[in-house]
């Protein structure tokens, strides 16, 4: 069996014996033992009164087996004062799915209560705790505290008066009846352990121990403390309760209004970056008003100084659209002789068509003028390149009016022209000739 745990320690002690597989090895399963331990070693550190033993327990149907027990006092004050209640707390083979098994254990010179709400003559304790018992929820630490609290309400033991006889038990008077089978494996030799208030005195007066032959029946409870005690359990029971349930309130309205304080947040990011965006493109879009008021206002200026040199006849049709500046006559001048190349060709392909041309002397032509008309083209690319890039130029740079060149602005009759492979799809200058192919 091995040295009890006051030698080891508890925790040393308990760690042994359930390592232990020899003849009398404890019969806990091994995903147990881990709570078997820590509830022991809490209820020790808890209520250092009790010692852990293992010892032999008999079953009502006979069988024995070992067992881990815990041996000794649990307090109890009654009317003011502290008792000490000899109890053995036994754990079974299924704990901690089944409860523990909880004696009385009277020395001597007491005796049980008889007709005790939870404790049956045999000092088996029936308390509700242990009635209720949920495996991972109860522990052994609150099954003592909460057995403790009840024995103050009603004390299971009493002091036996002189030349007291156990009187004969009636079949199936108990409230227990079915219980009256148990017993109790724990007998006290003598009063080492007995039932002994922290000041002098049993717990009811000597008056009791004179009565007659008869148990002496406990003295009437004090019903005023009883109501009060009561009154102020149900009320934190209740307040429990309820501060339970509005934290539990709260903490959902918490996080509700968290989840609503980032939906916003989100919202506010989107609704910046749309508000920047909307800026940018006013911005963008004044620019452009003002560039095409002023090319409008250009526009109606130049027509009104020409329309009535037309009626007159005045008009130049050679000058009447003159380049605004150096890209935009070489620009003009290679689209004109890009197109005239491209008349020169069609007509060269009637000629071959109607037989007024060789076929040698059209190759040789056909030839020279595209490379020709490959050259103008290249270099009308690089026009349009560097147009693009003073256009770009010109909308990024300040809008100060000293900013602008004076050459860089078109005159009334001054056009910019577009230049490259892109002319003909603007239709400037496109040449009918081509349209039908």
């Amino acid at each position: 069996m091995g040295p009890p745990s006051s030698q080891l320690g508890p925790e040393s002690w308990l760690r042994q014996v359930l390592a232990d597989q020899g003849a009398i090895r404890l019969p806990y399963s091994n995903d147990a033992k881990f709570a078997v331990r820590q509830h022991l070693l809490d209820l020790v550190s808890e209520f250092p009164t009790l010692v852990l033993k293992q010892q032999q327990y008999t079953h009502t149907n006979g069988s024995t087996v070992q067992l881990l027990m815990a041996d000794g006092t649990l307090p109890m004050y009654y009317q003011g004062v502290k008792y000490n209640i000899p109890v053995s707390i036994w754990l079974p083979e299924a704990y901690p799915r089944q409860q523990p098994i909880m004696y009385v254990v009277p020395t001597p010179d007491m005796i049980i209560k008889p007709h005790h709400s939870f404790v049956d003559p045999s000092g088996m304790v029936f308390s509700p705790y242990l009635r209720n018992w949920i495996y991972g929820r109860s522990n052994l630490v609150d099954m003592a505290q909460d057995t403790s609290m009840q024995f103050g309400h009603d004390p299971p033991l009493f002091s036996k008066p002189p030349n007291w006889a156990p009187p004969a038990q009636p079949p199936s008077t108990s409230q227990h009846s079915d219980t009256f089978l148990a017993h109790n494996p724990i007998h006290r030799p003598s009063s080492s352990h007995s039932s002994s208030p922290s000041s002098s005195g049993n717990i009811w007066a000597g008056a009791v121990a004179a009565m007659s032959g008869r148990p002496p029946s406990p003295p009437p409870p004090n019903l005023e403390e009883l109501f009060r005690k009561s009154a102020v359990a149900e009320l934190t029971k209740r307040l429990q309760g309820s501060l339970a349930r509005a934290n539990d309130a709260a903490t959902a309205d918490m996080d509700k209004l968290f989840e609503q304080q980032a939906e916003l947040t989100r919202r506010e990011r989107d609704i910046s970056r749309g508000v920047e965006s909307i800026q940018a493109e006013r911005h963008a879009l004044e620019g452009c008003v003002l560039e095409m008021s002023g090319k409008a206002a250009a526009l109606g200026k130049w027509l009104a100084e020409n329309e009535k040199k037309q009626v007159s006849g005045e008009v130049d049709a050679d000058t009447a659209i003159l380049p605004a500046d150096v890209l935009s006559k070489q620009a003009l001048e290679g689209q004109a002789e890009d197109l005239a190349l491209e008349d020169t060709l069609y007509s060269l392909d009637k000629a071959l068509q109607g037989n007024s041309l060789t076929p040698e002397l059209y190759i040789k032509q056909v030839r020279a003028l595209c490379g020709k008309q490959f050259m103008v083209r290249a270099l009308g690319r690089k026009v349009a390149n560097r147009q693009e890039q003073l256009r770009r130029a010109y909308h990024n740079a300040p809008t100060g009016p000293s900013n602008l060149r004076r050459d860089s602005v078109p005159g009334p009759s001054h056009v910019q022209m577009p230049q490259g492979d892109s002319w003909t799809s603007v239709g400037i200058l496109s040449n009918p000739l081509t349209q039908g192919r």
